[in-house]
């Protein structure tokens, strides 16, 4: 098997990935609605009412927490891509005989530590315009670093300096576009919220089974060649020779999906740190084929790319241990957020999503009632694995011992990288109600997207009703709009609305403010 082949393999599967991941949240959204609308004779209780907690601070400056949190995060992520850029970068240097400039080295670790700004973004949970200017300064600054760098090797090694080391700062930018751009292209491919969950799992799968065409081809040749193996090939003809080599690189890819899974659930690593394995192996594949078509030295990409992939888990887990990220979330009290919507606007919901959920993971865990309108913001490998093994019932509340199991069964402690899991709750019409009150008793806050609510559309009413009476209002916050009938929502709560913050939103960047409102109700 030649580079080219094996490029040919990693961009199609690539490309294949996104196909397969499209098609499974369209299905995996299908037999979540399946599962929703499937009746039970007996309704479960709801829990009898109780009274109201004080309204109390149950966490400290969470504001400061969080800032302190997004700070650790990005500079672990920048550390992992320095460790781990930089032997990439020496043996890059080595392969192509440019002779060894620490410098050099340094603008090539630089360029790969590029890398870390998707990851950052995904962490964070950053905006668009955030990500692009945080490219930019990323690009400068690193720019300036090699630029100083250059003139610093020049000083030690007695060069005189002139007008031409400037020079250094563009040649940064050229570096970065010839090592970066198959990568980023990459990236860019997996980078919708919607595939993130999916993305890693499908593509490690797919990247093992897809070598089954090229050993296949490759035996097939073996054969042709002996004595022995023209028999076999003629009987059983490429098809049968293909079919023997499929059916033990499916089984492996199987093993690696459920490898996968497995330590995703024992939290081995989170969401956004599989999603970062999975880009640093797309862009040190990529250097990797430059090292072995352009330069030709073929055991080296072998070793750089397994010497990398094995390298970037155990470094990433040791800088977040060594920059006190999962320290500090683990000395926190993490308050439980309760996201609740009016179903049936997915856009929408999907935006508020995105900025506050995705924010709150940094404080602590999120627990709401899963719907096909959030499926692809909250699947993840466990659940990949259930769907593709037809055991996707296993989600879903179907009685009361049920979903005291799911209620015991929690996660609220911290992953690897400090952030906190999404808690889904798959529930039944003859479950959903009791499931939400049981939420909203463990809950610390509550946001709830009341936008779209009508006299004919009135889904949130029982929620309302039930967070009048079990939780201080104080600990509330409503998002609506400028068609809000705040006529409905005084009719459903009582008189306790008056004490509820509530914030509305007519931009969906506005939904920080959303995000704000909730570290009031909870600091």
């Amino acid at each position: 098997m030649n580079g080219g082949e094996l490029s040919v393999h990693f961009t199609n599967s690539v490309l294949v990935t996104v196909i397969v991941a499209l098609f499974v949240l369209w299905r995996y959204r299908r037999a979540i609605l399946g599962g929703m609308m499937q009746g039970d004779s007996l309704a479960l209780p709801v829990p009898a009412a109780t009274l109201l907690a004080p309204d109390s601070a149950v966490a400290g400056d969470l504001a400061a927490y969080e800032r302190s949190m997004r700070w650790r995060i990005s500079a672990a992520w920048l550390l992992t891509t320095a460790i781990c850029g930089l032997p990439m970068a020496i043996a890059y240097q080595w392969a192509g005989n440019f002779g060894f400039s620490p410098a050099y080295s340094l603008g090539l670790t630089l360029c790969y530590m590029i890398a870390a700004l998707p990851m950052i973004a995904v962490s964070l949970a950053l905006p668009p315009l955030r990500i692009i200017g945080g490219c930019i300064v990323m690009m400068l600054g690193f720019a300036l670093i090699f630029l100083l760098a250059g003139m610093l090797q020049r000083a030690i090694i007695g060069r005189p300096f002139s007008w031409q080391i400037f020079g250094m700062a563009p040649l940064f930018f050229d570096i970065a576009r010839n090592q970066l751009w198959m990568a980023a292209l990459f990236c860019v491919c997996s980078w919708p919220v919607r595939l993130r969950g999916v993305v890693p799992i499908t593509f490690a799968a797919l990247l093992v089974f897809g070598l089954a065409p090229f050993a296949g081809s490759r035996l097939t040749a073996l054969l042709a060649d002996t004595e022995f193996g023209t028999p076999w090939v003629m009987t059983l003809g490429l098809d049968g020779v293909f079919m023997l080599i499929a059916l033990p690189v499916g089984w492996l890819a199987w093993l690696r999906l459920r490898r996968l899974a497995g330590d995703y659930e024992a939290k081995r690593f989170s969401d956004a740190q599989l999603l970062a394995r999975t880009w640093w192996l797309m862009l040190v594949v990529s250097i990797g084929f430059d090292i072995f078509i352009a330069y030709e030295h073929r055991v080296l990409a072998l070793l750089l790319v397994v010497g990398e992939i094995a390298l970037f888990g155990p470094v990433n887990h040791w800088a977040m241990q060594r920059l006190g990220v999962v320290g500090l979330a683990e000395s926190q009290p993490a308050p439980t957020l309760l996201l609740l919507r009016v179903f049936g606007y997915t856009a929408r919901t999907e935006r508020l999503f995105d900025r506050v959920a995705a924010r709150w993971r940094l404080i602590g865990p999120v627990t709401m009632i899963a719907a096909p309108d959030v499926t692809a913001r909250t699947i993840d490998a466990g659940d990949y694995l259930r769907w593709l093994t037809g055991r996707i019932d296993e989600l879903f509340v179907t009685s009361r011992p049920g979903l005291d199991a799911r209620l015991a069964s929690l996660d609220l402690r911290p992953d690897p990288d400090g952030r906190y899991r999404l808690n889904e709750f798959c529930c039944r019409d003859s479950t959903w109600q009791a499931t939400v009150v049981e939420l909203m008793l463990r809950a610390d806050a509550v946001i709830m997207d009341v936008r779209g609510i009508t006299l004919t559309r009135r889904g949130c009413e029982f929620e309302l009703q039930q967070l009048a009476q079990r939780l201080p209002p104080g600990r509330l916050v409503l998002v609506t709009d400028e068609q809000t009938d705040k006529a409905i929502l005084q009719a459903a709560f009582g008189p306790g609305l008056s004490e509820v913050r509530m914030v509305e939103l007519r931009r969906s960047w506005q939904a920080d403010r959303a995000f704000d409102a909730l570290v009031e109700a909870v600091g």
